[in-house]
C-alpha cells in the first residue's frame, strides 16, 4: 500500500481515578474497559506499577501507574475490527497484509515505552486475550499467564496460515479479528517490554 504511512495514535490524557479510597467492592469488571479493570486490582490492595491492556474494536487502551502516582492513559487509534478491515483483504491474512499492519502498529506503539509505569505488571480482562490463551494451550482458569513465548508460539502459527498452510492443518480460529487482536498482543508485549500479561477475568476480582 503506497502513501504516507499513517500514525494511528492519540495524544496522552491524564486519567482521572475518583478522589478518596476506593470502593471495597469494585463493581462488576467490563472487558472493554481498561480502567475498571485497573480500578479493581487497586481495589485489592496491589502496590505495585499496574499496567492494563484493552485491545477494542476500534482503539487499544493502556493504562499504567503506580500506586503513588496518578494512573495514565494512552489511547492509540489500532483495534482488532479496524486494523483487520484496514490491512487484511483475505482471509488469513496474506504474508504483505501482516507486514503492513506490523508496521502500523509498531508505529502505534512504540512511544509508550516510556510512558509507563516501571516495572509494572501487565494485565488485561479482554475475551479476545483470553481466547489467544486458550488457543496457546493454557488451560481454562480464572486467571492465566500468557507468556511472550507463547504469544510467539501462536502467532508463528498464524504466519504459516498466511504463506499457504492449509487451514485444516491448524485449529487456530479462522477470524481476521482474532489474527489482528493476536498480532496487536504481540506487538505490545515486543515493544512495551512485558515478558508476559496475567488475563484476569471478573469472576476473580
Amino acid at each position: 500500500m503506497g502513501g504516507t504511512a499513517r500514525r494511528p495514535c492519540r495524544t496522552i490524557a491524564a486519567f482521572p481515578l475518583p478522589e478518596g479510597p476506593m470502593p471495597q467492592t469494585p463493581a462488576p469488571l467490563s472487558p472493554e474497559d481498561a480502567a475498571a479493570l485497573y480500578q479493581a486490582l487497586r481495589a485489592e490492595g496491589m502496590a505495585d506499577a499496574l499496567t492494563t491492556l484493552h485491545i477494542g474494536g476500534a482503539h487499544t487502551r493502556l493504562l499504567s501507574g503506580a500506586a503513588d502516582a496518578p494512573a495514565l492513559l494512552r489511547t492509540l487509534d489500532i483495534g482488532a475490527r479496524v486494523t483487520a478491515a484496514t490491512c487484511f483483504a483475505h482471509q488469513p491474512p496474506t504474508e504483505a497484509e501482516m507486514e503492513h499492519a506490523i508496521m502500523l502498529v509498531e508505529d502505534a506503539v512504540m512511544p509508550v515505552r516510556a510512558l509507563l509505569a516501571p516495572g509494572s505488571t501487565l494485565y488485561t480482562a479482554d475475551g479476545g486475550i483470553r481466547q489467544i490463551a486458550l488457543a496457546a494451550g493454557l488451560p481454562a482458569q480464572p486467571e492465566l499467564h500468557l507468556p511472550l513465548e507463547a504469544v510467539e508460539h501462536t502467532f508463528n502459527r498464524l504466519a504459516a496460515l498466511s504463506l499457504g498452510r492449509p487451514a485444516t492443518q491448524d485449529t487456530l480460529a479462522q477470524d481476521n479479528a482474532f489474527a489482528a487482536t493476536l498480532l496487536i498482543l504481540r506487538e505490545c508485549l515486543h515493544h512495551l517490554g512485558f515478558d508476559h500479561i496475567v488475563v484476569r477475568s471478573d469472576a476473580v476480582v
